[in-house]
């Protein structure tokens, strides 16, 4: 019996062993029990419990009192999820090992896709605002390919914003911490007049960093960030709603720090590791200046009219993102490195999106929703490599490759339509059939030129690796896809809903980032899909006291854009070089024990491998080894409890601990990342009718150092690490 085998049977037994409900939770609810959890998964309000797909959602208020406030910080809070980023305009995330690397040429797609209000976000690090004044964020995990636009192949990370109200109220909060942090935000709501209510919220936050640069002597991953949206609901008529909501934000640090490590698969001490200065994770020996800035806006429409048994749905959004970032790719100068290659890569990012909508009554037997979407998007990067070595050497030497300036330049257009349809037929009172599907046609337009801004030493032949000269390119192509989804639940009781579907997902096709020729830039990657089967149970015992859900999967990928690293010319390439499959089992528990005291876990078990994949840079086979960046397990299990004091003061709080198994960061299966775990708490003195409390929160309490991403080269691992031990306290007043 295989790991995954053991691991599957061990939670099933679990799982069915919650029918028996221990004696603390058979008893009278008077008291309480869960709250209902409201979704929009399937783009109409319905019950979590309902929704027949693999839905976590972590609610705005919670975020904002465990101090979340980035989309990197919700790692191991949900299951199949991991994050990565190699720059701040270049973070990606993965569901159940679906995800892109580096999203670094300017026609690449996400795997996953990140909505905030119904509207797609296309560039995951550029136009991503911070996570602030949430009503909740809803993680979709598998193919999300026919209610929600641009090829949503992996999953989609929903995040609405908490709306405006009729009744006058607010709250403000500020607080500090380590490393001089000063952090502060609120909203305020109410009525503008009879049928207007209005909300506006900000956030800032501003910290020295966590890294120091020793050589130039700067910090690095500090921050400075503002935030800030104002929204107003406007009820035209009894049958109509507008909804306009508009949101900017500012950041910006001196960018992430690297630092090398001997790489542990290579044989002898590493090239750089043993002539550091400083052996310190967190220094960094870079001789330039490095910055990190963007910018985000976006204003969205939402009209909602109700036509007789109908409900027409409006949405038309604008959104925008720019961002700018330096950093260096070793965090070295030469010597001891090779190279003390920097990139400099300003990227600006627009989006146009329209959907029109239309749905029937949700309370008949036959249920439909269908729609049409368009959304044009324009990336424009540049990505600026200026290198210098020490090495000896004259024209066609190591020094000539590595030596030298260059300069390529990106203009990207991508339109996506779409038709849509979603419909539910109720079989018997407790049989449902579910069947949509989504036909996409997705163009795309690039053109790229590459700039030669020095040579290096007299005498050189190329620029810098892996330019070779420069070139200018125009390209245009299309894809187009039907992606369907059929799943059928079956309402066992009142309290558990089991159900099986089929659905399928499309990721677009686009061109190199950085190509080093006219030839290599002209050669466009393809589509991958993807098709996933998945059998899951929604469950409540013990008068809603006791929740469990679950979720098993099989995912059969095709064409996969796997990212190789071209050693020789480095550079990264993305090719369709592989199929593979992914299994895995998903459980999220949570337990109200009293009004006091409640506990919650989950966990993912994946068991991810590529088939047929042969590395087309180097003839390698890599079959059957494990998707890069995807862990076989990981959990999280936390508690929430909250103790009368007085008659008037409570005591509250929170601990949570998340673990990531190890996981490989290439296909190779040599260079990893050992398992590693991480412990978050608050304690709360406040008010029992919530007019202000006091906070003192820990995130990373035991200080464990884990990196979040790494480039290998020549005998060490230039990595990036994740944040360190943090603690504040914070102060909040709810009006």
């Amino acid at each position: 019996m295989t790991r995954l085998n053991k691991l599957y049977l061990s939670v099933s037994l679990a799982v069915a062993a919650s029918a028996s409900v221990p004696a603390s939770l058979a008893q009278d609810n008077s008291t309480g029990g869960l709250e209902e959890v409201v979704v929009v998964a399937r783009k109409t309000q319905e019950s979590l419990q309902e929704v027949p797909i693999a839905v976590s959602v972590l609610q705005g208020k919670k975020l904002t009192e465990d101090n979340i406030f980035d989309l990197s910080q919700i790692v191991g809070r949900v299951p199949s999820f991991n994050y990565q980023s190699q720059s701040a305009t270049g973070s990606e995330i993965s569901i159940r090992g679906i995800g892109t690397v580096r999203s670094f040429g300017a026609t690449a797609d996400s795997s996953v896709g990140t909505f905030l209000d119904e509207v797609y976000i296309g560039r995951r690090g550029s136009a991503t605002p911070p996570v602030f004044d949430l009503e909740r964020i809803e993680v979709l995990r598998g193919p999300q390919g026919h209610l929600f636009g641009k090829n949503v192949v992996g999953g989609a990370l929903s995040m609405i914003s908490a709306k405006p109200q009729f009744e006058r109220g607010g709250s403000v909060y500020a607080g500090v911490g380590d490393y001089d942090q000063i952090q502060s935000g609120g909203h305020i709501t109410g009525p503008l007049g009879d049928d207007l209510a209005a909300r506006f919220a900000f956030y800032q936050n501003r910290r020295d960093g966590y890294a120091q640069n020793i050589v130039f002597g700067e910090e690095l991953e500090d921050q400075e960030a503002y935030a800030g949206r104002l929204s107003f609901a406007w009820n035209i008529s009894d049958t109509a709603r507008l909804d306009l909501i508009m949101d900017a934000s500012k950041e910006r640090g001196n960018g992430q720090s690297r630092h090398a490590v001997d790489d542990p698969t290579v044989e002898g001490p590493g090239t750089v590791t043993p002539f550091l200065r400083s052996q310190d994770p967190r220094t960094n020996e870079s001789p330039y200046d490095q910055w990190s800035e963007k910018q985000t806006s976006g204003i969205t429409a939402r009209l909602e009219w109700d036509i007789g048994d109908l409900t027409a749905t409006y949405v038309a959004a604008y959104r925008r993102g720019d961002g700018y970032v330096r950093w260096t790719q070793t965090g070295n100068t030469a010597p001891p490195t090779l190279t003390d290659s920097t990139l400099t890569s300003p990227e600006d990012y627009t989006g146009l999106t329209q959907e029109l909508r239309l749905a029937s009554s949700q309370d008949q037997r036959f249920r439909w929703l269908a729609g049409l979407y368009y959304l044009k998007e324009d990336t424009d990067k540049q990505t600026r490599n200026k290198a210098k070595s020490f090495l000896p050497g004259g024209p066609g030497s190591l020094r000539d490759i590595l030596d030298g300036d260059y300069n390529i330049v990106e203009s990207a257009t991508s339109e996506d339509f779409a038709i849509f349809a979603d419909t539910n037929f109720d079989i018997t009172d407790t049989l449902t059939l579910n069947i949509g599907g989504r036909f996409t046609k997705n163009e795309k337009e690039n053109d790229v030129e590459a700039i030669v801004l020095d040579l290096g030493p007299p005498g050189s032949l190329v620029p810098t690796a892996p330019v070779t000269g420069p070139y200018e390119i125009q390209d245009s192509d299309s894809w187009s896809e039907f992606t369907p989804r059929v799943a059928l639940d079956w309402r066992f009781t009142d309290d558990v809903l089991f159900y099986g579907s089929a659905a399928k997902g499309f990721k677009g096709g686009g061109w190199q980032g950085g190509a080093g020729t006219a030839l290599s830039a002209n050669i466009a990657f393809d589509p991958e899909t993807a098709l996933t089967y998945e059998v899951g149970m929604k469950s409540e015992w013990a008068d809603s006291r006791l929740r469990v859900n679950v979720a098993a999967f099989r995912t059969d990928f095709e064409d996969l854009q796997v990212e190789l690293l071209d050693d020789v010319n480095l550079v990264l390439v993305v090719a369709n070089a592989a199929d593979a499959e992914i299994s895995g089992l998903e459980v999220e528990v949570e337990s109200y024990i009293n009004d006091n005291f409640s506990v919650y876990g989950s966990a993912s078990f994946l068991d991810a491998e590529y088939k047929d994949y042969i590395d087309p840079l180097r003839g390698i086979d890599y079959s059957g080894n494990q998707i890069q960046r995807t862990p076989e397990y990981q959990y999280n299990i936390g508690m929430d409890f909250n103790f009368p004091l007085s008659d008037r003061l409570d005591l509250s709080g929170n601990v949570n601990y998340s673990y990531l198994d190890d996981f490989f960061y290439g296909p190779q299966e040599t260079n990893f990342e050992p398992g590693y775990g991480l412990l978050d708490a608050r304690l709360s003195l406040g008010t029992n009718d919530g007019d202000w409390s006091v906070t003192a929160w820990g995130r990373n309490l035991t200080d464990e150092l884990y990196r979040i991403s790494i480039i290998t080269f020549v005998g060490d691992e230039f990595g990036s690490y994740g944040a360190p031990r943090t603690y504040g306290l914070t102060f909040t007043k709810n009006f």
